[in-house]
């Protein structure tokens, strides 16, 4: 009996105050527990292989002065509250670590950190997805999870298409590869047609060329100027280099991982931007060239068009017949209200005035062919 008192005042090291179990599986327990920073004796992993273990999710672990037993009861049900959030696709581990600072209050550096201290790649370690982690959790936690779920994902992609001996470098080119295409385009119909194209040219020793190369680091998402083109002089700038860039240029999807493992049987050699968003690809310079041409006047078209549209929008509308009556009534009542504070002598040559203006509306009304001289001759009888 002592020795299970004794047990049970030995304090369990906490770091942190979530943890993520992967599954009930006793060894998958232990490796999260170990990864969170929970230091194990050999009596802890012994008793979690004879007790029901915590299933798969978010935990919240407080300090507590009750002992080793009620830590592992704790574990079984003290769940964590949780949150979603999203990897977006194209983003760096720089843009990913800055929202979920700002996001969670934490500190982007500290996430940084930890992401070159446990990621197997520079960029790109982290799959775009959607994930589910504990409002609570620190920086080490959330980093050691997402690497988790997207290291288990990667294995297995990696098996599959590659074989269970599949190397390192294998995996981070075909990163590579989604990365550009995932900064050339986002359509899933198109990716494995980009693939194609990325193959062809380096099958046959020619550059890349393509600006989504370009997108790197603090590049991310600024748009590729033939200035840029000229000026960098980075591995990236596959304007200037052959092969594959040194490194995933940002995050990428599975969909963009299988686009590379199994891209389509092309000849394609270029593809250009279409005005909808979408590619045309062709198998020469001189088609290419005519896209490329095509691409500027549909945008020249397009400016053109917006512009007219603007011009048009600020142009003052024209007044209506109705609307000229409505004014010169308000002008009439306007006239009308200031002859009743007029002397007599000034109401009468107002009169005689407001004749002088019916007479010429008159005339205004005369068949066009009415000379110059018929219509003085017109107003020069009012008097």
């Amino acid at each position: 009996m002592s020795l299970f008192l004794t047990y049970n005042d030995i304090l369990i090291t906490k770091r942190s105050d979530a943890i993520y179990i992967k599954s009930s599986n006793p060894k998958d327990v232990i490796d999260s527990l170990e990864k969170s920073g929970f230091e194990l004796n050999r009596v802890d992993i012994e008793l979690l292989k004879l007790i029901d273990l915590p299933k798969e999710g978010w935990y919240k672990i407080e300090e507590n002065p009750k002992g080793r037993f009620y830590f592992f009861y704790e574990l079984l049900f003290n769940r964590a509250k949780t949150m979603g959030i999203v990897i977006f696709a194209g983003d760096t581990v720089d843009e990913i670590f800055t929202r979920l600072a700002k996001d969670m209050n934490l500190d982007k550096k500290e996430f940084l950190k930890y992401y070159t201290k446990y990621s197997q790649f520079l960029e790109g370690g982290i799959l775009a997805d959607k994930y589910i982690i504990a409002q609570n959790a620190d920086e080490e936690v959330i980093v050691r999870y997402l690497l988790d779920i997207s290291n288990t994902k990667l294995d297995f992609f990696a098996r599959q298409k590659f074989g269970l001996l599949y190397t390192h470098n294998q995996l981070h080119k075909a990163i590579i590869m989604a990365s550009i295409i995932h900064k050339e385009s986002n359509n899933l119909k198109e990716m494995s047609t980009i693939a194609s194209v990325i193959n062809n040219r380096l099958k046959k020793g020619m550059r890349l060329q393509m600006d989504g190369t370009l997108c790197y680091g603090k590049y991310s998402h600024k748009i590729v100027t033939s200035k840029r083109i000229k000026k960098d002089n980075s591995y990236f700038n596959t304007y200037k280099h052959k092969g594959l860039p040194p490194y995933p240029i940002c995050t990428v999807t599975m969909d963009a991982l299988d686009a590379v493992t199994s891209p389509k049987e092309t000849d394609y050699l270029y593809f250009m931007l279409n005005s909808d968003g979408t590619h045309r690809f062709t198998k020469n310079y001189d088609e290419h060239r005519k896209n490329i041409k095509k691409f500027k006047d549909e945008k020249i078209a397009k400016k053109e068009k917006k512009q007219k549209k603007e011009i048009k929008r600020d142009k003052p509308c024209k007044k209506s017949k109705d609307d000229e009556v409505k004014a010169k009534k308000v002008e009439v009542k306007v006239v009308k209200d200031k002859k009743k504070d007029m002397p007599k002598k000034d109401k009468d040559i107002v009169k005689k005035e407001d004749k002088i203006i019916v007479e010429k509306e008159e005339v205004k009304d005369i068949n066009q062919t009415t000379t110059h001289k018929d219509i003085n001759e017109t107003i020069l009888s009012v008097f």
